[in-house]
């Protein structure tokens, strides 16, 4: 029998007894009008007894009821409520930055007079019609760097106003605060030919004439003894320059300047679609019209070592 008893434990998971369920807990608890009304019900509770009166303890049975009453309607009333945010966020540091987030009401009852709390500040007070309500949250650090989100709280004293209830949403937010963007020294500007129009055109060779080609491109001399327009046609030499931000190159600068003024140019390529060649150290990336390519980039800004 002992042995058939073993038999039947043996394939049981005993770690699904300890795992513990992700879901945030609900705290529910009195508030300074709620204690405040307890004592009475205590108070009128001890009349009752003392002086054996009815009206003490029927008083008592009624407060008695509209505490359950708000207990069971401040639960329902923020049950099922979820806070949606990114994995990450990439912001630029000294500046006003706004994370984007979204509560999420996973029911069909509307939620009426829900606070929200970050860090500690309320944010907003709302009632949720929707099942996917969007709001965002003013975040700004004075330094570059790696941080994690704060604490986001939803509170609630519906219906009667004595009962708190709360659930705290601790994050797991990581927050990228890359250098903020300095326009560099005039030398760096025309190094990397920052806002000077490339001029620098090397003649290619003519050809045929087509609609639309510029007038100042023909070719005279060609067109007049053919008796046929033709144009000049040029390559520009930007497009096949190789391009590289070293940081290495620039020990001369503040290593905190330096990283400023990085950003500034990684942002100026990119927005004019230019490729470039980032190198610190060891590390090599290649900056190209793909967002993930500047995103990597400025993650590594935000906390990289001189």
């Amino acid at each position: 029998m002992v042995a058939r008893v073993i038999k039947r434990i043996l394939p049981y998971n005993f770690k699904n007894l300890f795992v513990r369920n992700s879901k945030p807990k609900i705290y529910i608890y009195p508030n300074l009008h709620g204690i405040g009304l307890g004592l009475f019900v205590f108070l009128c509770f001890l009349i009752s007894v003392f002086y054996e009166n009815n009206s003490g303890l029927l008083i008592s049975i009624i407060i008695f009821f509209i505490f359950f009453i708000s207990i069971f309607i401040s639960h329902q009333n923020i049950n099922n409520l979820s806070v949606n945010f990114l994995n990450e966020y990439l912001l630029e540091a000294e500046s006003n930055n706004f994370i984007k987030f979204n509560i999420i009401n996973n029911s069909n009852e509307r939620k009426l007079n829900i606070d929200i709390d970050f860090e500690d500040r309320n944010l907003i007070n709302l009632n949720f019609d929707n099942r996917v309500t969007s709001q965002s949250i003013g975040y700004q650090k004075s330094t570059r760097g790696i941080y994690l989100l704060g604490k986001i709280t939803l509170k609630s004293i519906y219906p009667f106003g004595i009962i708190r209830t709360k659930i705290n949403y601790p994050q797991k937010t990581k927050l990228f605060f890359y250098p903020q963007a300095l326009k560099p020294t005039e030398d760096l500007l025309q190094k990397f030919e920052i806002n000077i129009s490339n001029k620098h055109d090397e003649f290619d060779g003519i050809d045929d004439y087509k609609k639309g080609d510029s007038g100042s491109k023909i070719a005279w001399k060609k067109s007049t003894i053919k008796d046929k327009k033709y144009v000049k046609t040029f390559n520009t030499l930007e497009n096949s320059k190789l391009i590289i931000l070293d940081l290495n190159a620039y020990k001369h600068l503040d290593f905190e300047i330096l990283l400023n003024y990085s950003v500034y140019i990684l942002n100026y390529f990119f927005r004019n679609k230019k490729n470039l060649t980032f190198k610190h150290n060891d590390k090599i990336i290649s900056l190209t019209e793909n967002k993930e390519s500047l995103d990597q980039i400025l993650k590594y800004l935000s906390d990289v070592k001189k």
